[in-house]
């Protein structure tokens, strides 16, 4: 047993000689009131942190789903000078137009992909639980069991 909890133990048992059971139903109330309410805080407070992480992961899937639209149209048309210059219509100088095209098509899609999965990795259900709330509450609930004993 740790000091802090041996400690503790004194501390009930001195209430409990000082006190009158009344008084000490009030005070059990009491602390149990604030400990809810503190973490009603605290389950609030961390919500509210994976709301934000949730828009943030939203916003990425939509800003990466963009970029994705117009690297698909940059290489849609690094496609239409590629089957152009096969077909003679367009002479060799467009062939590094194409190429260009080619290039930022690629690089675009790239942003985009990298975009959509951090967005998707920020909207994974694991991550979004309120996990210091869980430990929090549990800790609670060993304290309270500690202290009954």
């Amino acid at each position: 047993m740790s000091d802090r909890s041996a400690y503790r133990r004194e501390s009930v048992s001195e209430l409990a000689a000082t006190r009158s059971f009344s008084d000490l139903a009030q005070k059990l109330i009491r602390d149990a009131s604030d400990l809810f309410r503190k973490e009603g805080e605290l389950m609030r407070s961390e919500i509210n942190d994976k709301i934000s992480q949730l828009q943030i992961g939203v916003g990425k899937v939509a800003a990466g789903a963009v970029v994705l639209l117009v690297s698909l149209m940059v290489l849609a048309d690094a496609l239409v000078i590629a089957v152009a210059r096969l077909l003679g219509t367009i002479d060799a100088t467009a062939g590094s137009t194409g190429l260009a095209a080619l290039i930022v098509g690629a690089v675009f899609g790239l942003i985009g992909a990298v975009l959509v999965r951090s967005g998707v990795a920020d909207l994974n259900p694991k991550n979004l639980k309120p996990d210091r709330t869980a430990s929090q509450v549990a800790r609670d609930t060993e304290l309270a069991k500690d202290q009954v004993r």
